[in-house]
Order: structure tokens, then sequence, then C-alpha cells
């Protein structure tokens, strides 16, 4: 299978600080604001990108860093997509990430990997070292957390739903409301409501190429009502949740070692 054809795959690695997804991104250059390190390489080296209000530029990779918003398209309609959560990494590997535009070699390298990730009939089970050194060719270092602040993140991870308050999160970790959440800027470059928003905006690829009720997923996933979900989802994805679920029909899905995918729900 040619590199091409292989990012031409629908295919989904998704881990608790990992995510790799290939296959349609769709041509419409919406924004988009996600708020993990992306690395974005296409097919046939027909990337156009847009960062900020800055203007579009044909690239053969590119990398943006969290929560900075961005617009994208390739001429084949393919994309190749690395997720790379920042509080699992240090700043000096999201630096050198972002500091300076990458080269053809690690465009190269995630095709080669994407092929192989194309031939494997289940590419579950995967570390977050084994995923960085498929796609990166070596692992990151890992980020050293304030204790407190790690165990509000294991919180969130394992439940994204409303429900985990940052007063909730803040009474679990014995601290003041008003002092986690300057606890939890500090350490993650990010707010918490931000950080929750995108948690569970990740939570629904999930559900991507499943046929139950957009609306039962929202109430799932702790969504107040499907218009807020879906402005959510098109906040972060750049599309609504209908045409997600349009484009990974035939996605397949594998889940890594330290992360279980919500149940599907039975439909009506």
């Amino acid at each position: 299978m040619s590199h091409y054809d292989a990012i031409r795959q629908n295919c989904m690695m998704i881990g608790r600080d990992r995510i790799y997804y290939c296959g349609l991104v769709g041509n419409s250059m919406h924004r988009r604001e996600l708020g993990a390190v992306a690395v974005y390489v296409a097919p046939n080296r027909d990337l156009e990108i847009a960062q900020g209000a800055g203007p579009a530029r044909r690239v053969d990779v590119a990398v943006v860093t969290p929560y900075t918003p961005h617009r994208l398209r390739t001429a084949s309609g393919s994309i190749a997509c690395l997720l790379i959560e920042p509080e699992s990494i240090t700043q000096q590997e999201i630096g050198a990430l972002t500091a300076t535009p990458p080269g053809p070699d690690i465009a190269d390298r995630i095709r080669r990997a994407a092929g192989s990730v194309a031939a494997m009939e289940d590419a579950g089970g995967f570390s977050t070292s084994e995923f960085d050194r498929l796609f990166f060719g070596r692992a990151f270092g890992r980020r050293e957390l304030e204790p407190r602040i790690a165990r509000a993140l294991d919180l969130l991870h394992d439940d994204p739903e409303e429900a985990v308050s940052a007063e909730a999160c803040a009474a679990a970790v014995d601290l003041s409301t008003s002092r986690f959440l300057h606890l939890f800027k500090e350490t993650t470059q990010t707010s918490f409501r931000s950080h929750r928003m995108w948690r569970r905006a990740r939570r629904f690829m999930d559900h991507a190429n499943r046929e139950t009720s957009l609306t039962d997923v929202a109430l799932d996933l702790g969504y107040p009502d499907s218009s807020h979900f879906s402005h959510s989802i098109r906040r972060v994805f750049g599309l609504q949740p209908r045409f997600i679920r349009m484009g990974s029909r035939r996605l397949r899905v594998f889940a890594g070692s330290d992360y279980r995918l919500q149940p599907a729900m039975a439909l009506n």
C-alpha cells in the first residue's frame, strides 16, 4: 500500500494522551481550535493551512500549538493528524516541536507509520511510548505535574461530564476553588474551563463511527442540550457532529492500553 493510499484509509488510534486520526478532513477551511499539540500531514504534500489571522500557506507538514485557531484543507480531502496532550510532555518538547517548521523527514516517517497502521488487523493496546516511537521515532519526555493537579486531571479523564466541576476537583485535592483554578492554570498553561471543554469534545471521538442518537451522545457527555453540543464540537473540530459522523462511517477505532472507549448506547 502506498503512503498516499494509507492516509486515505479511515483509522483512529486513541489513548489518554495521544490520538492518531487518518481519514477525511473536508475542504471547507472552517475554523478549529484543538486543546492539544496537532501535527498534520497530507497524503500528497498538498496541505493548505492558516493559523490565527495569518494567510493560508502550502506546506508538507504543519504543527499547531494547543488552543490556536486554525483552518486547513487538502486537495485530496484526506489528512493524517497526530494529537499530543500538552500536559503529558515537557515544555521543552513542545518548544522543539513548534519552534521551527518540521522537515520532510518527520512527514515521511508519519506517512510510513500510516502505512504500517493501515496494514494492521488490530492496532489497539498501544502505550504512549510505543505510539511516540511509531510516529516520531522516539518517546517524548514526560512532564512532572504538581500532584494535586495530576489528580484533578485524572478526575477529568475518568468522567468528562459537567458533574466534574472546579469545586468538586478542588475539594478532592483539599484546595479552595480559587487556589485550585490558579494552580491548574499555572501548571497546565490553560484554564480549567477550556481544558474540560476540550476533554469533553475529545470524548465525542469515541462515538464518531457509531449510529446512536447524537442527542443521547450529547447528554451522555454532559452537554445540556444538542444545540450546545453541536456548537462546541464545531468550535473544536471545525465540523458539526453529524458531518463528522458522515465521514466516519468506515472509521476503524483502536484504543490504547490506558484508554477505555465509552460503551455504545443502544439504538432507540
